[in-house]
């Protein structure tokens, strides 16, 4: 029999889907120029008092091993170079993206996204033909009514340029132990748009279930809090920080960021292991994510059909 935390396990991993119903019309109309540069950044920061959500043991693969690879956009864009950096294990590095048409680059983006009455940026990535992972905080927050509104979602952006296009979200989805308990080992979440994404901008893989010192990681994003300013896509290399759940790497960046990929290069294949969920006050140089297990799956699996 089942024990009653394996059951809570089995229950926060559970889904839960909003629908959006967004047309581009209507986000493009909403999402001005104005607005998109006024937009304040998803906080990145949270009280040391959350710390009693977290385990002091570093997670345990939740079932069998399972990846996707990743796809070039149809125009090219192929992996190059990634991740053959030198990594300082005490330490990391933040630089500005010098490519955004190369993986896993090309597939991240800045996200816009209404709470109340309050305009909010993040960031996020294609997973799928028609589908955009990031953070579940990104999408949902339970203290300011729920769902987010009039998302939208604008890959490769810089300096107000949206090279590619923009992508509104049609129906969102996250996981009960997001939506329900605000426990950060469940802060994911996946949207659907309103057309075909992956084709323009290829989609990245990711990883579930391997064990979570899979690092060096890459964490990308559009970190907006000073001293950033939001308007282009930065990386921070460091290294996996082991012994916790959520897991930890080294990395600077700041709100905005939320939402972004961990990439990690594993058999010449480029695979996201994680996002940008948190980091506490008290050590700003430290990001959480969530590990990427069962949750991660049954999320990919909603929407890897999508046409």
């Amino acid at each position: 029999m089942a024990s009653r935390n394996d059951r809570n396990e089995v229950q926060s991993h559970s889904l839960v889907t909003e629908d959006a119903r967004t047309a581009m019309a209507e986000a493009a109309d909403y999402w001005t120029e104005q607005r998109m540069a006024e937009a304040q950044p998803v906080p990145v920061e949270i009280s040391d008092d959350a710390r009693r959500q977290m385990e002091e043991e570093s997670p345990e693969p939740e079932g069998e091993r399972a990846d996707q690879p990743s796809a070039a956009p149809e125009d090219g864009g192929a992996f190059a170079g990634f991740g053959d950096d030198e990594v300082d294990l005490a330490s990391y590095t933040t630089t500005k993206v010098p490519n955004r048409r190369i993986l896993p680059y090309c597939t991240v983006g800045k996200l816009f996204m209404r709470f109340g009455n309050s305009n909010y940026v993040g960031s996020a990535w294609s997973i799928a033909r028609r589908a955009v992972f990031t953070a579940g905080h990104c999408i949902f927050d339970r203290d300011t009514g729920g769902w987010a509104r009039t998302v939208l979602f604008v890959p490769q952006y810089h300096q107000g340029a949206e090279p590619v296009g923009r992508w509104a979200a049609t129906r969102m989805h996250s996981l009960i132990g997001w939506t329900r308990d605000r426990d950060f080992r469940y802060d994911m979440g996946v949207f659907e748009v309103d057309r075909a994404i992956g084709p323009t901008t290829g989609t990245l893989g990711w990883m579930a279930n391997y064990p979570p010192n899979q690092g060096p990681y890459t964490s990308i994003g559009y970190p907006a809090a000073p001293p950033f300013n939001g308007q282009e896509m930065w990386q921070s290399v460091g290294a996996y920080i082991n012994g916790s759940n959520p897991i930890q790497m080294h990395n600077n960046m700041t709100g905005g960021c939320s939402g972004g990929p961990w990439a990690v290069v594993k058999g010449g294949q480029v695979y996201a292991n994680g996002l940008n969920s948190f980091r506490y006050n008290s050590n700003p140089n430290t990001m959480y994510s969530p590990y990427f297990g069962q949750g991660l799956i049954n999320l990919y699996n909603l929407v890897k059909n999508l046409t």
